[in-house]
């Protein structure tokens, strides 16, 4: 039993400290035209696709207006290594109309609420930052009405140290009462 109340104190210490560095605020995201790839498989696959929409985006000579993002339709780090449903995406410049190609598709996001987070470091423990969230929203009566989006505003690709990652963590949201 003393097992138990200690590991929920230490537990909801390193929560408190990871809620202490994270801001939370609500955002309007305007309409955003992207190039999106739809995958299902292995989380780690991710590189290939970012690969071959950034190859796309250089060949294509595509202006892009952002960083690039993934919206996952399951949790990744609790779904079949290779059942886990995302997009990876990337923003791109709203006056353009580019070929779509079988894999590369080109949408328009539609204006929503999100609440948005900062999580800083490896993505090992971004788990603790969707947690967070969720009781954020919770407690500040919002209801979460879609898939996460993961923005990754400094990834692994520009970074040499897993702790220099920077990824913004977008819930879309509507205000309860």
């Amino acid at each position: 039993n003393y097992v138990v109340k200690y590991y929920k104190t230490v537990f909801r210490n390193e929560i408190k400290e990871i809620e202490e560095k994270m801001e939370i605020k609500e955002k309007t995201m305007e309409d955003q035209k992207v190039a999106i790839m739809n995958y299902k498989g292995a989380l780690k696959d991710m590189d290939v696709l970012v690969s071959k929409l950034t190859g796309w985006v250089e060949i294509e000579e595509i202006e892009t207006a952002g960083d690039l993002f993934a919206i996952f339709y399951n949790n990744p780090r609790t779904a079949k290594e290779n059942e886990v449903v995302y997009d990876v995406g990337i923003p791109i410049n709203p006056e353009l109309d580019p070929d779509e190609t079988e894999e590369i598709r080109i949408v328009t996001l539609i204006e929503h609420k999100v609440l948005s987070g900062i999580h800083n470091g490896s993505l090992d423990n971004i788990q603790e930052s969707y947690n967070i969230m969720a009781e954020y929203s919770i407690e500040n009566k919002y209801d979460i009405i879609g898939s996460p989006k993961e923005i990754y505003i400094k990834s692994k690709y520009e970074v040499d140290n897993e702790d220099d990652l920077v990824t913004e963590i977008q819930l879309p949201v509507i205000k309860m009462g």
